[in-house]
């Protein structure tokens, strides 16, 4: 049966919002806080009548540890009874990153945080630093003493609650820093960790001090900034993380829990910086992954649905099982806009809930500010405009299906952090328009999947037929020589412009591939051109905004063929074809102008043809005419 048609006919009985008594209801959970409970006693109906049926809840380590190794649990045993017996289940954050303190009433103490304060006397060096050499309140997960005290926290907190609440806990997240989620985090732009004893042991791994990656990577002005120790402060920050990620997890399972990890936005200018593609190697830590999104690019606001869908398919191809998907508006409430966001976040987490292993989601950042001094509450009026519904039924497909797989690979995210070309971010344009073409597309079964994914013997990887790399313009030497063993062994590869031009230092490589696509040359063009197609079709682009570059005019090698030739320069062009390869010479799917719907039908077409007719002297469909 089609993935999406079974999910659909799923979620139709499943969803709560559908109206439908069902076995196995979606998660939807909220944030709720004590001061949420105090001030309208009648939150938890009206939060069930919203559709909610969990309550994601922080349980910090310095109400339950005040003393050292005496754990008192009575006050978060009031509050989490409450929504317990008002008939929600639970998602616990064991909040012990550093977070700064909120009492039960909502009243913010600057000078405190959710780790007790004697932690940080016990434990004088146990603190993060940020790149200024300042101490940052979050401690260092790596140091020793640190672990221990934290770990007993979790398996004591973990052991008591599903005592008390059996059946009724979701999970655990592991909340290591203040963001909560699995990545190392900031304050503005002061990143994590530059502890003596981070430094200490990266210069003993690589001869050097830990670099400081503080500068945005432009792809508009042509070279990144090269930085040769780019990728291997990555690899030093992943393998700390998932240290530290797998011990918490397995202090959790030790006492019949589930672990989770809440993890932001992946393929963004801005949280490349923080290790993010650690993801990729969490999926047998965690039994549970929460993927988020808060609707802002880092410098504005982004109502942007194919965000959310995206990534749960993405955390679906790297190995989890149990996905959940985040829709966070705090940006949009503090413009007095979430309104307007509302909408947008009902149609992205309709569309999550049919990607594989979405079991469901979590709502935040609708909180209503009441008082100046203490932290807002849930906005109960705003939630009622939560409509949640399954997405509608696939039409099944005659003939054959393709799957197709997306490269997204996060060495390219961290070498073109803070890229704004054109005004966004065009690697995750790229991205994101290629994951909502092709997976609208009945035909088509869609994976994203990640560099994880090309290593031999994965098995998602043996059911492609093809992939296509969306603009991945910085990449490992050893990631193309997966590619092109998958093209060796019979798979269609496409590309969309620059692929892997630069290594994952940022050094400019020059390739693109060349001997696999068939690209003899490559001129660049400023501006916008005008092609002839093989059947006699003019096709014209324009300049534009997301098209930061103009264009690429290719020269093919022997063997390969111009799908459209440049008319002047009859040995050039924007679309090579080969034996199942096609290469673009820029980003059809980002055109902009009236020509927009022709380029991206073309860009499906070919793609399409690239598998069907691995010779291209044996394709016969017509280019569509403009």
């Amino acid at each position: 049966m089609n993935v999406l048609l079974h999910s659909a006919a799923a979620l139709l009985s499943a969803l709560l919002f559908a109206g439908a008594a069902a076995a196995k209801p979606q998660v939807a959970t909220l944030i709720v806080k004590p001061q949420d409970l105090h001030q309208n006693p009648q939150t938890i109906r009206y939060l069930q009548r919203a559709g909610i049926n969990h309550a994601t809840v922080y349980l910090n380590w310095a109400d339950v540890e005040a003393q050292p190794g005496s754990f008192n649990f009575s006050a978060q045993d009031r509050y989490f009874d409450q929504l317990i017996q008002g008939g929600l289940s639970l998602v616990v954050v064991l909040d012990m990153g550093g977070r700064t303190y909120f009492d039960a009433a909502g009243k913010r103490f600057p000078d405190r945080t959710t780790v007790p304060e004697w932690v940080y006397q016990q434990v004088p060096d146990g603190n993060m630093k940020n790149f200024s050499g300042q101490l940052t309140p979050q401690p260092d997960f790596m140091n020793p003493a640190v672990r221990q005290l934290s770990a007993q926290f979790v398996r004591n907190a973990v052991a008591h609650l599903s005592q008390r609440y059996p059946g009724k806990i979701l999970g655990y997240s592991l909340g290591l820093q203040d963001e909560h989620e699995i990545k190392y985090g900031q304050t503005g732009y002061q990143w994590r960790d530059y502890a003596e004893a981070a430094q200490a042991a990266f210069r003993a791994q690589t001869g050097a001090p830990l670099p400081v990656i503080n500068y945005n990577s432009d792809i508009a002005l042509g070279l990144p900034r090269t930085e040769p120790l780019l990728h291997a402060q990555k690899q030093f920050r992943e393998a700390r993380l998932k240290d530290a990620t797998c011990y918490y997890a397995d202090a959790v399972r030790s006492q019949g829990g589930r672990a989770m990890g809440y993890f932001g936005e992946l393929f963004t200018a801005h949280d490349a910086i923080y290790a993010t593609s650690v993801v990729e190697q969490l999926a047998d830590c965690l039994d549970i992954a929460v993927i988020d999104y808060n609707f802002y690019d880092g410098y504005r606001l982004s109502p942007d649905a194919r965000v959310l869908p995206m990534l749960a398919n993405y955390m679906a191809s790297v190995g989890y099982k149990q996905i959940m998907v985040g829709a966070y508006a705090e940006q949009w409430e503090r413009r007095k806009k979430s309104a307007e966001l509302l909408p947008v976040i009902n149609r992205t987490l309709s569309a999550s809930l049919a990607q594989p292993n979405v079991i469901g989601y979590e709502v935040g950042g609708l909180q209503r500010q009441l008082d100046a001094q203490l932290a807002g509450t849930v906005d109960l009026d705003r939630l009622q405009s939560l409509r949640v519904q399954p997405p509608a039924a696939a039409t099944a497909s005659t003939g054959p299906r393709l799957t197709i797989g997306i490269l997204a690979s996060t060495t390219n995210y961290y070498v073109w952090h803070g890229d704004r070309s054109g005004g966004v971010n065009v690697h995750r344009e790229a991205l994101l328009e290629t994951y909502r073409l092709l997976s609208a597309q009945p035909g088509i079964d869609v994976h994203v999947i990640g560099e994880k994914n090309l290593s031999e013997g994965d098995p998602l990887l043996q059911r492609l037929d093809a992939i296509v790399v969306p603009h991945q313009a910085a990449l490992p030497a050893s990631v193309k020589q997966q590619l092109t063993a998958y093209w060796k062994k019979g798979g269609t590869l496409v590309q969309d412009m620059r692929l892997g031009e630069f290594d994952e230092n940022g050094k400019p490589v020059f390739d693109w591939m060349h001997e696999v696509f068939g690209i003899a040359s490559v001129a660049w063009k400023p501006r916008g051109g005008v092609f002839l197609t093989g059947d006699g079709q003019i096709l014209r682009l324009r300049s534009s905004r997301k098209l930061y570059t103009g264009y690429a005019a290719m020269t093919p090698r022997p063997g390969y063929r111009l799908l459209a030739t440049d008319i002047l320069s009859k040995q050039q062009g924007i679309m090579v074809r080969g034996e199942r390869t096609l290469a673009f010479g820029f980003t059809p799917q980002l055109v902009e102008d009236a020509t927009q719907a022709m380029w991206q039908q073309v860009f499906v077409r070919e793609i399409v043809n690239a598998v069907r007719c691995p010779t291209p002297a044996t394709c016969k469909t017509p280019l569509p005419r403009p």
